[in-house]
């Protein structure tokens, strides 16, 4: 069951419309193991990798942001993504976009499913990583790294580093070649 949570002001409607209705999830678990981007972590018996996971470079004077990558699991059984966290974000969220009434709508979910020798994208305009109360300044620069832990039901929490990037300039995963502007 998907919980709404109450907006407080017309400016969160607006920063979540300003980073294109696109971001990232919650609960703050150190991470046991450290992977550089793409490599494949084994913990608990799983392995889950993240490939090109990346983090949006938060619009000048806003504190939340989004992160995408595509989440692979080298298993035989389906993992669960259940919560993100990281030292320079006061919380993240996993969060979808679903179609009500022709009007596209994020939504926080409580979990991702990732599937048993396969994957999921997270992704502008789908599942993805809503990041809250953004540490400023970064302690990276567009280009830079920003450590991310997430976790999962049955391996544990794993620690990845995400590239900041310039949402002008970003690459989705998996569209490497084709860049997917934003509109500001």
């Amino acid at each position: 069951m998907m919980r709404l949570k109450p907006v407080g002001s017309m400016a969160a409607i607006l920063q979540a419309l300003a980073l294109g209705l696109c971001c990232i999830g919650s609960a703050s678990v150190m991470a046991q193991n450290t992977a550089p981007a793409g490599d494949v972590v084994s913990h608990g018996g799983r392995a889950i990798s993240a490939e090109s996971p990346m983090v949006r470079q938060p619009i000048p004077g806003k504190t939340m942001t989004a992160a995408f990558m595509v989440l692979k699991n080298h298993t035989d059984s389906d993992e669960t993504l259940t919560s993100a966290s990281a030292r320079w974000a006061g919380r993240i969220e996993l969060h979808t976009h679903k179609h009500e009434n022709g009007v596209m709508k994020m939504r926080q979910v409580d979990s991702i499913k990732v599937p048993a020798n396969g994957s999921v994208t997270l992704q502008p305009g789908g599942l993805h990583l809503m990041i809250f109360d953004v540490q400023q300044p970064l302690p990276a620069t567009v280009g830079g790294e920003l450590p991310l832990e997430l976790c999962f039901s049955k391996s544990g929490c794993l620690s990845y580093q995400a590239k900041l990037v310039d949402l002008r300039n970003m690459v989705m995963p998996g569209k490497e070649g084709h860049h997917q502007p934003m509109a500001m």
